[in-house]
């Protein structure tokens, strides 16, 4: 047997294996597409749906239990604090394609404070017998009477839908007649900002059951990382509605790195889901500190990349620490990495490779101290050289400076793309080369 095959049959590689796996175009192709479906936990149904786009994913929306819509909708419906409510028009817009009954099945299943949210953000309630209405004239909003006669609605204009909310009520009302008026004589007296407001608490409440914390939990990844290990690493799993690693975030991790190396080793399955919890977490905190929509797929991969890096450099950074002048082969790294792994919390190691990060950050703030490198790094955009080596120096130093130092610069094609640093000898790469440019504009000038 190979030492190939070896790694595939490890738990680690066992469960990225699995989680690659539940990708949407086998999902949709499986003749037991609802079971398949029902066993997906949230965030692996939501980055399953997005990943494959709304309207192709509709067998998969149709078989949705109300807490995985109401994730996805949590996840892809608000802007930070401001709910978008055309988002939510995009799915109600997919749901709409299963006919009236679907649209409503799905409307209903999702959180009451939200329903209110959507009406009252596309529409104004009026009771004709005691509210005082404008004169209907040609400039007027639409207008409608509901199916039982009770209320005069008018579409709010500022919004363009895909879907008319008229269309969604009306599909309400064939629905469950009852429970739509209830919602409209709600939506009448609540007030817009005090409903928003509730719908935004229970949702932050539902989405740090999901890993998404609050930003001041988030940040805390950014802050120097704790010179002592904790006192007691718990082994097991939290109970948590996480439990595997998304595919959008499995990917990243098949790659052979020192973070793999180690997680391969694990043979108890308990200590490796803690570990893989705590991967998703950090890696969803990530996502709320640089900003990211959930649902631009793209930037949650290269996320979950520069995670992954970050970690290992962590690992990388302690070890040296531990044992400076120590020459490790690849056994014997992955071993002490391991032993790293059981006494520091992920969170914990990617704080380490982002301070050792800093480091070069740090070179590169005090090198525009200089006079000449700082009145070359400021030049206006028209008074910039166009040859490839300014542009890809410029993108090197701009990625150093930011919020967490990024590696840029090192694709002509791709100037501005950024990845995180993956070891201490790429860290050492990149500080050479930043001696290098400092020199250079600063001799040339």
């Amino acid at each position: 047997m190979t030492d190939n095959n070896i790694i595939e049959l490890t738990p680690f590689r066992a469960d990225l294996t699995r989680a690659l796996a539940r990708r949407g175009e086998r999902l949709l192709a499986s003749s037991e597409l609802t079971d398949e479906v029902a066993a997906l936990e949230p965030l692996e149904a939501y980055y399953i749906i997005r990943e494959i786009g709304l309207e192709q994913a509709l067998p998969i929306l149709l078989a949705l239990s109300p807490e995985q819509l109401e994730a996805c909708v949590d996840l892809d419906c608000w802007s930070r604090y401001d709910f978008a409510v055309d988002s939510l028009d995009e799915w109600l817009t997919a749901f709409s394609l299963a006919g009236p009954e679907a649209l409503a099945r799905a409307f209903f299943s999702l959180d009451y404070v939200v329903q209110l949210l959507f009406l009252a953000q596309t529409v104004t309630v009026y009771d004709p017998d005691t509210d005082e209405i404008a004169q209907e004239d040609e400039e007027s909003p639409l207008r409608a009477m509901t199916p039982d006669g009770f209320y005069l609605l008018q579409v709010k204009t500022e919004l363009t839908l895909k879907i008319h909310p008229f269309t969604v009520l009306d599909a309400l009302y064939q629905y469950d007649l009852r429970a739509s008026h209830q919602l409209l004589s709600d939506v009448r007296v609540d007030l817009p900002t005090q409903i928003e407001e509730e719908a935004l608490r229970f949702r932050n409440d539902r989405m740090q059951d999901i890993g998404f914390v609050p930003l001041d939990e988030a940040a805390v990844l950014f802050s120097p990382p704790d010179l002592r290990q904790p006192v007691s690493r718990p082994q097991r799993p939290v109970d948590s509605a996480l439990v595997r690693l998304p595919s959008v975030y499995a990917g990243s991790f098949i790659e052979t790195s020192l973070l793999h190396k180690a997680l391969s080793l694990i043979t108890d399955q308990q200590f490796l889901t803690r570990l893989e919890q705590e991967i998703i977490w950090v890696i969803n905190s990530a996502i709320i500190i640089y900003g990211e929509k959930t649902q631009e797929i793209k930037q949650i991969t290269d996320i979950a990349g520069r995670v992954r890096d970050t970690i290992c450099l962590g690992l990388e950074s302690l070890l040296n620490k531990e044992c400076p002048d120590c020459r490790l082969t690849e056994a014997e790294a992955a071993g002490q990495a391991l032993a790293l792994l059981e006494k520091w919390y992920i969170s914990d190691l990617f704080r380490h490779g982002f301070a050792a990060a800093r480091s070069i950050q740090q070179e590169a703030r005090k090198a525009l101290t200089e006079p000449l490198f700082r009145a070359w790094y400021e030049l206006a955009v028209v008074d910039q050289s166009d040859e490839s080596s300014d542009r890809l120096a410029r993108a090197f130093v701009a990625a150093l400076l930011g919020h967490q130092p990024l590696h840029s610069g090192y694709d002509p094609a791709l100037p501005e793309e950024v990845r995180a640093f993956t070891g201490l000898a790429d860290l050492a790469a990149a500080q050479a080369r930043l001696h290098g440019i400092v020199a250079h504009i600063c001799h040339q000038s």
